[in-house]
């Protein structure tokens, strides 16, 4: 092969040199190893998680945890509340997972979560408008302080007739403490099977706690209230907790009974 290179003169010879070398420079630049592509969702948040449906009563109430890093796996910063999405099917015909829900039916708020309820990183919205022979699917969405969404969880239920609530409760105050008892269901629905009982408390000026007090169904229909402080009004509730197939399904709650230690 002819080397080209030897008829030009040095000085031409040294240009052509240069611009070589300048233009395999640029070209190392290009093959280089770049760096990581931020991708656009990374500073959305992650899903939430824990995501839960449970039954009371006519109504469902769906909790979930707040997330604690973003899709990128930072932490999560600048997390303004959630937005709950929500899809109302029939139980005998349709789909839940054929599409997301696209009804808004709730804002919640960090600091202000109303009308959902907060305790801790764990919210509890209850939806009231449940009807007999109706499934729902939700979906629940972060959103940052900026408007943006970032990933859903989502999940569906289906209404089951649930069990009648207890009857008759009765507070009894002692010495910082408040003996209940109270009168079970005499029947339940075919198939139900009875795991026990949730009661629950609010001060005077107060709301119920969306958790019970017991940790475990209570097995007997009564129960010692150590609340450790006396002369302060307390006021009580309990409900029915029944197993159908692989649900559980808690009564609507017997009427209160108010009591002062």
């Amino acid at each position: 092969m002819k080397n080209y290179a030897s008829l030009l003169t040095p000085h031409a010879s040294r240009i052509v040199t240069l611009l070589l070398l300048l233009l395999t420079g640029l070209g190392l630049a290009a093959c280089g190893k770049k760096g990581p592509v931020r991708p656009q969702f990374a500073a959305l948040p992650a899903a939430p998680t824990e995501l839960q449906i449970a039954q009371q009563g006519d109504d469902f109430i769906v909790s979930w945890a707040s997330p604690e890093y973003n899709q990128d796996g930072a932490a999560t910063d600048g997390l303004r509340g959630f937005h709950i999405y929500r899809m109302i099917y029939e139980a005998a015909e349709g789909c839940p997972t054929c599409r997301d829900p696209e009804e808004l039916v709730a804002a919640i708020e960090l600091r202000h979560p109303e009308p959902a309820v907060r305790l801790g990183k764990r919210f509890y919205w209850r939806d009231a408008a449940v009807a007999a022979g109706t499934g729902h699917a939700y979906l629940v969405v972060p959103v940052t302080v900026g408007g943006q969404e970032g990933a859903g969880a989502g999940s569906f239920r289906t209404w089951q007739a649930p069990p009648p609530a207890p009857a008759a409760l009765q507070a009894e105050a002692g010495n910082r403490q408040v003996r209940l008892q109270w009168t079970p269901p005499s029947s339940l629905p075919d198939g139900q099977l009875l795991l026990g009982y949730n009661l629950y408390r609010r001060p005077a000026s107060g709301v119920f706690a969306p958790v019970a007090l017991n940790a475990e169904p209570l097995r007997e229909p009564r129960l010692t209230d150590f609340i450790g402080e006396a002369g302060r009004e307390a006021v009580y509730r309990v409900t029915t907790l029944v197993r159908s197939g692989d649900q559980l399904i808690e009564s609507a709650p017997s009427p209160d009974a108010t009591i002062r230690p």
